[in-house]
């Protein structure tokens, strides 16, 4: 028996699991494509803005971070917009901006959780209305054949098995996906630190001296 048998013996709810499963899937990749290193915080990028901060050219890390537009260099660019201010306003900032970035990074990600959570469900219900079809055929029969009872069990049973097919996978994805999104979390906090620590050094070296205007 093939896989297209078993889905056909499945019945309707099979089509609502495939369904769920499709959906998945496409955010499963989605979330992939948005959460590839270059996309939030390449290495390489970091080193060249810290770099930038470190010769003083603002400007130029400036223009970095407008190339580049991954999560890191939008946050950066952020706190670039600011001159002259203060370390703590420069951090809200830059904190307000990571927290936009980091909360896009995730949209979709539920839907991964609810597929891995209904999946068994479907499957579930397909058993139990599977099942009550298969009792009711033999209620009225005085001497049900046991092979008849035992063939509508198990193909009431399929969608159990479908169900649970779909939610592991989709439920260990789901994991992978918050557990990348927290490390680099992680890692964007620490980076957000190092380029703060600078900017705010920056600032302060930049700010007006008025010693000399009050002794005029």
């Amino acid at each position: 028996m093939d896989v297209v048998e078993l889905f056909e013996r499945g019945g309707p709810l099979m089509w609502a699991i495939l369904m769920a499963s499709v959906v998945g899937a496409a955010f499963f990749v989605d979330r992939l494509l948005a959460l590839r290193r270059n996309k939030v915080l390449s290495p390489e990028v970091v080193v060249s803005l810290l770099n930038h901060l470190d010769a003083g050219d603002r400007e130029r890390a400036a223009q970095l971070c407008r190339e580049d537009r991954s999560i890191i260099a939008r946050i950066v660019e952020a706190g670039l917009s600011l001159d002259a201010v203060n370390r703590s306003t420069i951090k809200e900032v830059m904190e307000e901006t990571g927290e936009v970035e980091v909360g896009a990074l995730h949209s979709g990600v539920n839907v991964l959780s609810t597929v891995a959570a209904i999946s068994p469900l479907l499957g579930l219900l397909g058993t139990v209305t599977g099942m009550i079809q298969v009792f009711r055929d033999v209620a009225d029969t005085v001497s049900p054949d046991i092979s008849v009872l035992a063939g509508g069990i198990w193909q009431a049973l399929i969608t159990t098995g479908a169900g649970l097919t779909i939610a592991i996978p989709f439920y260990v994805a789901y994991r992978y996906v918050e557990n990348r999104i927290e490390s680099y979390s992680r890692e964007l906090e620490e980076t957000s630190l190092r380029v703060l620590d600078r900017l705010a050094k920056q600032s302060a070296d930049g700010k007006p001296s008025t010693t000399t205007d009050e002794a005029r």
